[in-house]
């Protein structure tokens, strides 16, 4: 069982990934935007942050940048799949730059596929 966080702002998407990961046996905690997600990243330590880019007040890269820096200053920090529907090669590519573990589109997934993925990465 891991504990999880999914950052994102679509709040019906944020509800239907938290129960099926729930199901799943996962714990897991929701933050509607970026800097909701700062700020409880910073109370306490997650496995996983399964994190949406497109966001209000602080967006998802900017999240993930936050959480690479903790690691590079020492920190084992949360595995982080960015899972959004932005498909262009440069935010991709800016993604793993910034040390995202993995890059999921959302349109491609039904939400018991993201499960499996987000397994996949907690082996």
């Amino acid at each position: 069982m891991a504990k999880i966080l999914i950052v994102e702002d679509e709040i019906d998407l944020l509800d239907i990934y938290k129960e099926v990961l729930e199901i799943a046996g996962h714990r897991v905690v929701t933050a509607e935007n970026g800097k909701i997600a700062l700020e409880k990243l910073g109370k306490t330590g997650f496995d996983l942050v399964l994190l949406d880019l497109m966001m209000p007040e602080v967006d998802g890269m900017e999240v993930l940048r936050k959480i690479h820096n903790d690691k590079m200053n020492g920190s084992k920090g949360p595995k982080v799949i960015v899972l959004t529907n932005l498909s262009s090669d440069v935010v991709i590519k800016e993604s793993f730059d910034s040390k995202a573990d993995g890059y999921l589109m959302k349109t491609e997934l039904t939400p018991d596929q993201v499960v499996q993925e987000v397994e996949g990465f907690l082996k």
